[in-house]
């Protein structure tokens, strides 16, 4: 790619929050299983997109943007289409995306994707508190998946985790992955669930939430001390609209981002 192509890409693609646009986009080109295309217009870069296996059979789509100057001319579909081509001639069997744009969100909708669940972003500020919440072991994941399978907050997630990084499924074999990464938090008698992202912004990510009553609120509370250890303004949490722990949430100081768009995640089976 020229130098001219990369700041045009760059300038494209925009905010990466708190990393660095050029070590993104370096870690982007290098990655040997992604796929990141740009479209030309007139000899300028007017669109990116990055496709990128996440498990056997499974990509994610990502990053798909179209210049300012560019937009409502049918790129992005012409983008769209041709991320699906290039999955189905690899044999892919299931596409998905993660997207907080409305706009990309309506064309997926469009282009045959299916909506998994559809989250909005929880706050609460950190709190002082010595009783941080308990990591799960990888030799007990098994148990507590056994434990949530049936889980009346599990449904509404649509049967994946919303984490931008890889977004996948719900099983064992990821609260067993998470687990080992020191991503799995646990309630008192295991009657509450969280699963936690990579810490580098603001806030203690949380990703998803299974469980009800005490033993949530427990977590929940716990989850805010473990902001405050790490210095942290508070926690964000994703919870999709239908999940029935709206009033463990509200009872323990967390309020509904009114200022944060959703974030919605869709499946597209070839």
């Amino acid at each position: 790619m020229r130098p001219a192509d990369r700041s045009s890409v760059l300038a494209i693609v925009g905010d990466l929050g708190d990393e660095d646009p050029e070590e993104v986009f370096d870690r982007w080109l290098v990655d040997p299983a992604a796929s990141f295309q740009a479209a030309e217009v007139g000899g300028e870069v007017a669109a990116v997109q990055r496709l990128r296996p996440i498990a056997p059979r499974v990509l994610l789509y990502e990053r798909l943007t179209v210049a300012p100057g560019r937009r409502r001319q049918g790129i992005a579909r012409a983008m769209v289409r041709q991320a699906l081509e290039e999955a189905r001639q690899l044999g892919v069997g299931e596409v998905r995306l993660l997207t907080q744009d409305p706009v990309v969100a309506h064309l997926a909708e469009t282009e045959g994707f299916r909506l998994a669940t559809r989250c909005r972003v929880w706050t609460a500020g950190r709190m002082e508190g010595d009783d941080l919440p308990r990591l799960a072991t990888a030799e007990e994941t098994e148990a507590l998946a056994e434990r949530f399978r049936a889980d009346p907050g599990l449904a509404p997630y649509g049967g994946l985790e919303p984490d931008p990084e890889i977004l996948p499924e719900v099983d064992a074999a990821l609260l067993q992955r998470r687990a080992r990464a020191g991503r799995v938090r646990v309630g008192p008698q295991r009657g509450a669930l969280a699963l936690v992202g990579q810490v580098d912004r603001s806030r203690l990510p949380v990703t998803l939430v299974l469980g009800s009553g005490g033993a949530l609120q427990a977590l929940l509370t716990q989850l805010r001390y473990e902001a405050d250890l790490h210095d942290l303004a508070g926690v964000s949490l994703l919870l999709p609209d239908r999940h029935p722990a709206t009033d463990d949430l509200s009872a323990v100081g967390y309020d509904l981002a009114l200022d944060e768009a959703a974030v919605s995640a869709y499946r597209r089976e070839l």
